[in-house]
């Protein structure tokens, strides 16, 4: 499944065509997208981290995560902690740069 289908479901749950349905009855929505299991699962259980590490728009998981109740901390808090087990399962620690900003000529 492409991340811009994943992408492109959670934008129309949360601002889209389907934003009223899925008010009303999420699980018949999420049933019934084109999503992998994989990804029906994640939606459903409200999986911030396995949504991102698939690749989903940071934006359209914003929307999701304010939908479903999840405070600004939480989020954040969430993406961290994925992008550094992401990072723990390639064996590295990703590095941070901290450049001087550049100067215009």
């Amino acid at each position: 499944m492409k991340e811009t289908a994943v992408t492109q479901f959670l934008i129309d749950i949360t601002r889209g065509h389907l934003k009223q349905a899925y008010a009303e009855d999420s699980p018949k929505v999420i049933a019934a997208s084109p999503l992998s299991e994989a990804m029906r699962a994640a939606v459903r259980e409200q999986d911030i981290a396995a949504l991102w590490l698939a690749g989903v728009s940071p934006m359209a998981l914003l929307y999701f995560a304010r939908l479903s109740g999840w405070s600004m901390e939480r989020y954040y808090a969430c993406i961290a902690e994925a992008d550094l087990t992401k990072a723990d399962r390639a064996g590295s620690v990703r590095e941070v740069r901290h450049e001087p900003p550049q100067r215009r000529r």
